[in-house]
């Protein structure tokens, strides 16, 4: 299979992509990490709890190995993946048994983060506050406009690119992107920046890579 380069993708993922369908399948690992946060991040936005969110992660990965000779390059890998988890998300909050979370996760003070930053204390105070504010305020929002919210304003996806994973109009995309805006604004955008949210909350990285790559290294 050829796949085509196109401005959603990058000539490097091309070449990872290609030699992980060629049989080195521990490449698939950095796939993992790269995209460990913004699908965390998508999973929450439709209610799911921590632990659904990560097996909802898992369930996507192996999906996307598994598919991966079917990927065409037409868009980003990051945007492939994520048209699966909403998929996967949408089918488990019409068929199966969810639980709805509003406090954290508890997380093993030794795991390693997604995103390994060094903070002051003073600075990883003042995170944690923001993160609760953020968590309460996203939480309130109608799914329609909070799903918009992150996969604009927080994964970086485009009008057309969110319009295609939710499968609605780009004016659609738009509306409900400002109807969030004017929600949210007042409390969070005056004093924060709209990157982190939801970063307090993010799964750690190595556990779901391991768990990953142990069932695909089972795939015959």
């Amino acid at each position: 299979m050829q796949m085509l380069l196109t401005s959603g993708q990058d000539s490097g993922e091309q070449v990872l992509i290609r030699s992980i369908i060629d049989g080195e399948t521990d490449l698939f690992a950095e796939l993992i990490r790269k995209n460990n946060a913004g699908l965390y991040k998508v999973a929450r936005s439709y209610g799911f709890n921590h632990q659904d969110a990560q097996d909802l992660m898992q369930e996507t990965y192996i999906s996307a190995y598994t598919k991966l000779a079917q990927f065409e390059g037409r868009s980003s890998f990051k945007t492939w993946i994520t048209r699966i988890l909403i998929h996967k998300c949408l089918y488990k909050k019409t068929y199966g048994a969810y639980k709805r979370e509003s406090s954290q996760p508890e997380i093993q003070e030794n795991a390693q983060p997604m995103h390994l930053n060094t903070v002051s204390p003073e600075k990883d105070l003042m995170r944690k506050e923001f993160g609760r504010v953020v968590a309460y305020h996203l939480e309130h929002l109608p799914l329609i406009y909070k799903t918009v919210f992150i996969l604009r304003e927080v994964e970086g996806f485009s009008v057309a690119e969110t319009a295609e994973l939710l499968d609605i109009s780009a004016v659609s995309v738009k509306v409900r992107l400002n109807r969030a805006k004017t929600v949210l604004q007042k409390r969070l955008e005056e004093s924060y920046s709209t990157a982190d949210i939801f970063e307090f909350n993010l799964v750690y990285c190595d556990c779901m890579v391991n768990k990953v790559m142990e069932q695909i290294r089972n795939i015959k």
